[in-house]
């Protein structure tokens, strides 16, 4: 019985990583961070085995009010579109959260993540452009995780 158990664990984690998109927004429990953090899925590699992922904040830090720079890569999202938020959130675009699709999928086995949604065809326009024009990612960055091939 075990070897099924594992090759239903394999289909599983297969048809997760080939069903996972740009966009996806899950809620996690980061062992560093002492409350629940949505995350957004804004990149993913070509064989969707690593993403390019970043966190959603409620509010904007003071200390980015004064750096315009940083600023700029805080991306909002309104809660009117998105039954996951209860008031407007900012995609911070100027920290990347690189994640592999097996971790993501682990976390859910573990009842740490939980899916919530997919951003919007012009919200994720709107993170990916911050992204690729900020400078934080190399060209090879770029090409892994925003090929659209």
């Amino acid at each position: 019985m075990k070897i099924k158990n594992d090759l239903d664990k394999k289909v599983r984690e297969e048809l997760f990583r080939l069903t996972l998109s740009r966009g996806a927004v899950f809620l996690n429990k980061f062992a560093e961070i002492d409350h629940p953090k949505f995350f957004v899925v804004a990149g993913l590699s070509q064989d969707k085995i690593y993403t390019c992922s970043f966190y959603i904040n409620s509010n904007i830090h003071p200390a980015l009010t004064k750096k315009q720079e940083l600023l700029n890569l805080q991306v909002p999202i309104k809660a009117d579109k998105y039954s996951f938020l209860t008031h407007t959130s900012f995609v911070c675009c100027s920290t990347v959260l690189p994640v592999k699709t097996t971790n993501i999928h682990s976390w859910i086995i573990n009842n740490t993540c939980s899916y919530k949604g997919q951003l919007d065809k012009d919200d994720l326009a709107n993170v990916t452009s911050a992204i690729i024009n900020s400078g934080l990612l190399t060209d090879e960055e770029i090409e892994l995780y925003f090929n659209e091939e």
